[in-house]
Parts: structure tokens; C-alpha cells; sequence
């Protein structure tokens, strides 16, 4: 060790050259560090500087709102956005409900923490909100929340209720709107495996986050209620409202899944008891949920008691 210490010192001392590339060496990593490119922050958001906004998200196309649940992803209003990012502090505790785009959305009981928030502009602006919530070390739900700022219009909608109509999910329902429009879940599992787990960007991201803050470890598998809200407004236009509660089929006690991730599928028969009766107070919560949701987003939800899920603390 002190060969090498002198060695360098020797270097440091008898070659400018070496020297001179060392110092732009060490000053390219704090640059890149502080300043990071898109690409670099996306891979690394951890690091402290902020990524430049390009005006676009990172892949262009679409802003699907779901985690590309049983392989089919679910696209929301699509195009290339302006989009303006903020990483909220984990410290933060969000309970009862929050507001979106102008929009009350419920939340489960419990502590929700925020991980990703998103403003994204021009012709089809849409907030975006993704929280988790923790117990004795366990990620217990995670949460992926977007509603339109202003109406857009219907053609914008796009097919954002397909999933509700999708026969591999353990649940399909609809709820009538009024005067028009779509309030509907589609009820499936989520498998959470490698980094990208959606073609939105946004939602890769709030995973990403999760894990440069050590939240973990994130479950393989969730059971997700994927909410989805049109409303028509007059001109041919429509209010938007999506929302994705993602909760682990887990033991309370060592945090381990029910059953493995194949039993989980639908129509597969399984000797779980445990995970058999999960499944059953999801189906029930569901419908429960469903509606505390679209109360919410109609801003009608005072009053209403916000049902318990089956990993609320």
C-alpha cells in the first residue's frame, strides 16, 4: 500500500499530463453526478443533481396507466408531453385521501408515502401520483394515481377502460356514469420483474425509486384494482380518472406470498387456503373500493367510510 501511495505521489509530482487527467477525470464524475443527463437520472435517481427536461418523457408514444398487467398493457391518453417530475421526501405521510388535477382520490388505510409526482402538460394534461405504503418493514401497497387536469377530448381517452374488459383478470365490473362516460375495474396480478415493468416511463421510474431508497424488498406479485373513470363533459369532451392499488397477497407475519407466483393465476386451482380466502376479500373489497373511488372523483365522498383492504394496518 505504501508502494502504491508513493508511486501515485511520485506521478502526481513528475507528470502534469497524468495529473491534468486525473483532475478532469474526477471533475467529469462530479459533473455528471450533479448534472446528469436524462438517460443517467432515469438509470440513477438517486444521484443528487436533476436530469435536464427535454420537453418529452423519456420514450415517446404512450402514457399507459397500468404495470402491463397479464401482458397487456393498458394505454392512457398517448403522445409526446412536456412532463415536469418531482421526488416528494419518503418521510412524507399521506392518509384518508389526496388531491389530483382538482379531484379527490381516496386512499386505503394506512400511511401512504409518495414516491413520484408528475405534471404533464400540453394537449392532454394529466397529473400523476405514485405512493407505497410500509408495515414492520413490508411494502403492503403501492399506489399509481392520474387524472386530467382540464377536459380532453374524447378521441384523447383513448381505450383507457380495455382493461376492464379483459377475461383473464379475477374481476370485471362497471359502475353507471352520469350523464355518460365508463366507471369500471379490472381486477389481475401484477408481476413485478426487472426494471422496465410498463411501457410507462413514470411508473418505471416510481419503481426505480423505491429501490435507490432501499425500500425493499418489493413482492414479486400484486393483486391490482385497476380503476379507470371517463366522464363526459359537454363539447365532446371528458374528465379522466385512473388509478391502480396494487396490494401483495402476503403473510402479516414473515412477509412471504401466500402461494407461488403460477397459483395466482386465474382458473388455476390451487390447495392455498390462505391465499383461496385472500382472493375472496379482495373480490369483496374491490367492489367496495370501486365505488369509494368514483364518489371521490366526483368530489362526493364526504361521509362515506373508506373500506379496509386485506393488508391494511
Amino acid at each position: 500500500m505504501k508502494t502504491l501511495f508513493n508511486a501515485c505521489a511520485a506521478l502526481w509530482k513528475q507528470a502534469p499530463l497524468w495529473r491534468l487527467c486525473f483532475i478532469l477525470g474526477v471533475g467529469g464524475v462530479a459533473m455528471a453526478a450533479f448534472f446528469p443527463t436524462t438517460g443517467l437520472k432515469h438509470k440513477m435517481p438517486w444521484l443528487p443533481g436533476e436530469a435536464p427536461h427535454t420537453g418529452k418523457t423519456p420514450h415517446a408514444g404512450s402514457h399507459d396507466s397500468d404495470m402491463d398487467a397479464q401482458g397487456g398493457p393498458d394505454r392512457g391518453p398517448a403522445g409526446q408531453m412536456p412532463i415536469h417530475l418531482q421526488y416528494p421526501s419518503m418521510s412524507e405521510i399521506v392518509k384518508d385521501h389526496v388531491t389530483l388535477g382538482g379531484h379527490t382520490m381516496p386512499l386505503p388505510r394506512g400511511e401512504w408515502h409518495p414516491i413520484l409526482s408528475a405534471q404533464i402538460s400540453n394537449d392532454s394534461p394529466l397529473s400523476f401520483l405514485a405512493l407505497v405504503r410500509t408495515h414492520q418493514g413490508a411494502i403492503t401497497g403501492l399506489i399509481i394515481a392520474q387524472a386530467t387536469q382540464q377536459p380532453i377530448s374524447l378521441d384523447q381517452a383513448g381505450n383507457v377502460t380495455s382493461i376492464c374488459h379483459d377475461d383473464r383478470n379475477f374481476l370485471n365490473h362497471s359502475l353507471p356514469v352520469s350523464p355518460a362516460g365508463e366507471d369500471c375495474i379490472g381486477s389481475g396480478t401484477v408481476v413485478i420483474q426487472g426494471n422496465d415493468v410498463s411501457t410507462n416511463p413514470l411508473i418505471n421510474q416510481s419503481i426505480a425509486r423505491l429501490q435507490a431508497l432501499g425500500v425493499t424488498p418489493i413482492p414479486p406479485l400484486f393483486l391490482a384494482i385497476q380503476w379507470r373513470h371517463v366522464a363526459a363533459t359537454p363539447g365532446g369532451q371528458a374528465q379522466v380518472g385512473l388509478m391502480d392499488t396494487l396490494i401483495p397477497p402476503l403473510d402479516q407475519q414473515t412477509h412471504q406470498l401466500l402461494a407461488p407466483i403460477p397459483a395466482w393465476a386465474k382458473g388455476t386451482p390451487t390447495p392455498y387456503a390462505e391465499a383461496r380466502n385472500f382472493l375472496n376479500q379482495m373480490r369483496s373489497w374491490a367492489l367496495e373500493w370501486q365505488k369509494a373511488l368514483q364518489l371521490g372523483f366526483d368530489n362526493q365522498l364526504q361521509g362515506h367510510s373508506i373500506p379496509r383492504d386485506p393488508l391494511a394496518p
